[in-house]
């Protein structure tokens, strides 16, 4: 009789600790999902970044190339032909 009161006591003292860990272990796992998709979340924003920094750096090579050039902005385009080897102006 005194094993089954020691078993039960146990039971009670033991189990309570074990739900108490097993919710820490899922809490753990909850943050680690949450920083995961943030991780992704920010890992998304600086590759657009970096699309946008080159994009930057294309367009004001553009403008520098068209400064050099002297180039000037037409009004209209009716119909423009290129072939190999040939310019094209206004």
């Amino acid at each position: 009789m005194n094993f089954q009161k020691l078993t039960i006591l146990l039971s009670s003292l033991l189990l309570p600790s074990l739900f108490y860990q097993t919710f820490l272990l899922s809490q753990g796992f909850v943050q680690q999902i949450r920083v995961q998709k943030e991780i992704e979340k920010i890992s998304r924003e600086i590759e657009t970044l970096r699309v946008s920094v080159s994009l930057q750096n294309s367009l004001s090579n553009l403008e520098n190339f068209v400064k050099e050039k002297n180039l000037v902005k037409g009004n209209q385009i009716k119909f423009v032909e290129v072939l190999e080897g040939k310019t094209a102006s206004k």
